[in-house]
């Protein structure tokens, strides 16, 4: 009989765990928990490319009208291999091409493009996050994490057109310059969940790094509060605001010189967990 009894009170205490790991919004459970959608960000870029004055930099928002919203995609995985530990991966990429008329003079990549030359220049941005977290706090309503990461920066920039120029060898003929750098910036960083239901949730997360490595140095901050619901079981919406400040020295064979970029605005997402 005790043993009856003793059976029947360890099968209540799975019922209970079971029980209130089902009222627990599956933010906080899922092993797996992937997000595709939308970015809209605002863009302010100031890049620079030249080895005699590498801190002066060209304002691409204003001069070529990149500061307006993009549509760009988006996507997120996250995946929890045990109850501490996750790893997530994230991506998108912002492309502008626009053509303009100097209104000052400006060097890039030795090349001096004098005011009044009619130019076309792009700035193409491809940014890759990966993370390891470790749990540091959780209950039945939250979560609360830090870890490591590095976000891989593929930055490449062009200007192009026929160049009004002091230089008598090169008036009036048709120059292009670009240069492009992989860079990595690794990162520490820190993320908060809060779900009050099995619908709603609410989430935090903040990426920091300075550092200098070599040929580059560089420094970032990401940040992106936002709220969760959950449609049914394995779907649901994510509306966030998204931060992203970098800024960079490099100093490579194709590229000397500079760049810092903000990128700032909402972002909609679908999302599936299981």
């Amino acid at each position: 009989m005790k043993y009856f009894i003793l059976i029947i009170f360890l099968l209540g205490i799975n019922a209970t765990a079971i029980s209130q790991e089902d009222e627990k919004h599956p933010l906080l459970t899922d092993k797996f928990y992937l997000e595709a959608g939308v970015f809209f960000p605002t863009k302010n870029i100031k890049l620079g490319a030249d080895a005699s004055a590498p801190e002066e930099g060209i304002d691409f928002g204003d001069t070529f009208d990149f500061n307006d919203n993009q549509a760009t995609y988006f996507f997120n995985f996250e995946w929890r291999w045990n109850r501490k530990w996750r790893l997530t991966a994230e991506t998108f990429a912002v492309n502008n091409a626009a053509r303009a008329t100097l209104d000052s003079t400006y060097v890039f990549d030795d090349v001096t493009f004098e005011k009044g030359s009619f130019v076309r220049a792009g700035i193409e941005f491809s940014l890759y996050r990966v993370f390891v977290g470790r749990l540091i706090s959780s209950g039945p309503k939250h979560s609360l994490g830090a870890g490591l990461g590095v976000h891989a920066l593929n930055v490449g920039a062009f200007i192009e057109g026929e160049v009004i120029s002091n230089d008598d060898r090169i008036d009036g003929t048709f120059q292009k310059r670009r240069v492009s750098a992989l860079i990595p910036l690794p990162n520490i960083g820190a993320w908060y969940h809060w779900a009050p239901t099995q619908k709603w949730a609410f989430i935090a997360r903040a990426d920091w790094f300075g550092i200098t490595i070599d040929e580059y140095s560089g420094g970032l901050w990401n940040l992106a509060p936002g709220v969760r619901y959950q449609i049914i079981k394995n779907f649901g919406l994510g509306i966030d605001y998204r931060i992203l400040l970098l800024s960079a020295r490099v100093n490579q064979n194709n590229w000397n010189g500079n760049f810092d970029m903000n990128f700032s605005g909402p972002s909609i997402t679908l999302h599936g967990n299981f």
